[in-house]
């Protein structure tokens, strides 16, 4: 067997699954009404009331402990090793080349 008829064969099998599925849902025909389907919908009988809400101020925060941001952006190559020396970055994973 090759792979045209092993790809043959399995189109053709779900063409029949597919097929199946199909003319079982089509001949079921117990479809539910929309009108009926809404009798079943959730209702909650609470009385709720709103608040309104004061803003609170957050207090300001700690000054970190770690190493300090030096930029978002990428670095140089020789500054990348002169920080790695430094002890300043923290690697996570593995360099690949």
């Amino acid at each position: 067997m090759n792979w045209i008829h092993f790809l043959l064969w399995v189109a053709g099998l779900y063409t029949l699954y597919y097929l199946a599925v199909i003319t079982i849902d089509v001949a079921g025909g117990n479809s539910t009404p929309a009108a009926t389907s809404l009798m079943h919908e959730l209702t909650f009988s609470e009385k709720i009331q709103t608040q309104k809400m004061e803003h609170q101020p957050a207090e300001a925060a700690p000054a970190a402990t770690g190493p300090a941001v030096i930029a978002s952006g990428g670095v140089p190559i020789k500054e990348l090793f002169s920080l790695a020396r430094k002890e300043l970055i923290v690697y996570t994973k593995s360099v690949s080349y």
